[in-house]
């Protein structure tokens, strides 16, 4: 587990087989704000993590998802039934969490399934029904007030979270940083377009340290990082923006 600021720890994790599961992040205060739960299998790590910061699972109030795909929701279910926290994420999302749509994820041939299926079984995620929709511009009592940002693409109800008292954002999978700034996969983006808009909702923001769903948080010389990533995108993607633009 890493401290971040002091209000908000990352818990990384890895998965057997050298998968790596989606970050984790713990927001303390009178009571524990949890946001993403990784693939399958992290429920005990995470609870180790919140103990060793001098608290129970029931206090964990609020769970909040940045966005859908299994490697951030898979371990939702358990986390809720032990810490009776309340679930909250976007209304465009909701629905694959809590099962109407289908959760997306990788294939293989017949005669790789065999071989990969602990894989495989991991983008299998138990629904969970959504108890707050948060939306575009909703301020949550957190932390002295967490912004939420409706930033869609690599979903379609993807958010990212600014914490001005932070001074911090939780990217989700809106960017990444393995080893550098990244695009998120392109394989599960559902939206090119909206994903770079979307980060550039990123760039404009006042911040000094972003967090990510996969990588290691930014905290040197962050925003002009940032800001010249999503200018880099706005070239390289300049024709594809200018003909959505005009239809």
């Amino acid at each position: 587990m890493q401290k971040i600021t002091p209000r908000v720890y990352q818990i990384s994790g890895k998965l057997g087989a050298g998968v790596w599961g989606a970050n984790v992040f713990l927001l303390t205060g009178n009571n524990l704000t949890l946001v993403d739960t990784g693939f399958r299998g992290r429920v005990t790590q995470i609870l180790k993590e919140t103990r060793r910061l001098g608290y129970s699972p029931s206090d964990i109030g609020n769970i909040i998802i940045t966005h859908h795909h299994a490697d951030h929701i898979g371990s939702l279910a358990m986390l809720k039934k032990v810490t009776q926290a309340e679930v909250m994420a976007h209304p465009a999302d909701a629905p694959y969490i809590d099962g109407r749509l289908p959760q997306p994820g990788p294939t293989a041939p017949q005669w790789l399934r065999r071989p990969l299926a602990p894989l495989l079984r991991l983008w299998i995620t138990p629904p969970v029904i959504v108890d707050i929709l948060v939306n575009d511009g909703d301020e949550l009592p957190m932390l002295g007030g967490i912004k939420v940002l409706h930033t869609p693409g690599h979903t379609p109800g993807s958010i990212c979270l600014f914490l001005p008292q932070e001074r911090l954002v939780i990217a989700g999978d809106v960017l990444a940083n393995r080893f550098r700034l990244s695009l998120p996969s392109k394989a599960y983006t559902v939206d090119i377009v909206q994903e770079i808009r979307s980060i550039q909702v990123v760039a404009n923001l006042d911040f000094d340290v972003v967090c990510f769903g996969h990588g290691s948080a930014l905290i040197e010389d962050t925003r002009l990082t940032v800001v010249d990533f999503a200018r880099r995108l706005r070239e390289k993607y300049r024709t594809v923006l200018a003909n959505q633009e005009t239809t």
